[in-house]
C-alpha cells in the first residue's frame, strides 16, 4: 500500500504544478491602452512636424489656414491606429510649415500611466498629480451661465509649458487632451 501512495502522491504534484504552470502563462493580459503623457499620444509627439504627422498618419494634411489666409493653426480630424483623434497645428518654424499643438481624443484605450482615461472618476484624476499644478474649470451651457455637469481639469507640467486636460461630463471623464501650452483665464 506504501508503494503506490507515493508514486500516486508524485502524479498528483506533477499534475498540480503542469495546471498551475498552463494558468500563469495563459492568463497574462495583454496592454493594448494608447500612453498619454504630457508628450503626446503613443507615437503621436507635441511638435513633430506636419511632414512627419503625414508619415506617421500615411495620409495627406491640406492646410486651410496656415500659409494660406494667414491664419496660424489648422485642426484635423483623423485616425490612428482606428482611434479618432482631433489634431491640432500650429504655425511652425523655418524646418517645418506647421507642427503638432494639440491632440485630442475620447478612446478609451487612451490612458495616462497612473491608468486616468474616458470614464476615470473627476477626483481620481485630481489625486493622481500630487506635484503638478491642477486647474479645475467649468465649462459653459451658454456665456455667462456655467454648466453644473461639465469641467476641464488641466494638468501642468512642471515647467508649465503643456499640459493634460481631462475634459468632464457628470464627474467622469469623457475626452482627454494634450497642448503644448495651457494657459488659465
Amino acid at each position: 500500500m506504501k508503494k503506490l501512495i507515493l508514486p500516486a502522491f508524485g502524479l498528483f504534484t506533477c499534475l498540480l504544478f503542469s495546471c498551475k504552470s498552463k494558468e500563469t502563462t495563459t492568463a497574462t493580459p495583454q496592454n493594448n491602452d494608447f500612453i498619454v503623457s504630457m508628450n503626446g499620444i503613443d507615437s503621436l509627439k507635441l511638435g513633430m512636424s506636419k511632414d512627419g504627422l503625414e508619415k506617421l498618419l500615411n495620409t495627406k494634411l491640406t492646410l486651410r489656414h496656415i500659409t494660406v489666409d494667414g491664419g496660424y493653426s489648422d485642426t484635423f480630424s483623423t485616425k490612428y491606429k482606428g482611434i479618432d483623434m482631433v489634431l491640432y497645428l500650429k504655425e511652425g518654424n523655418e524646418q517645418s510649415i506647421a507642427e503638432l499643438d494639440g491632440i485630442r481624443t475620447n478612446s478609451p484605450l487612451c490612458k495616462t500611466a497612473s491608468g486616468n482615461g474616458v470614464g476615470s472618476d473627476k477626483i481620481n484624476v485630481i489625486d493622481s498629480y500630487p506635484d503638478n499644478t491642477k486647474y479645475v474649470t467649468p465649462e459653459y451651457e451658454v456665456e455667462p451661465v456655467r454648466s453644473t455637469t461639465k469641467s476641464v481639469i488641466a494638468v501642468i507640467d512642471t515647467a508649465g509649458s503643456r499640459a493634460m486636460q481631462f475634459h468632464i461630463v457628470n464627474k467622469k471623464v469623457v475626452s482627454v487632451e494634450v497642448n503644448s501650452y495651457y494657459e488659465f483665464y
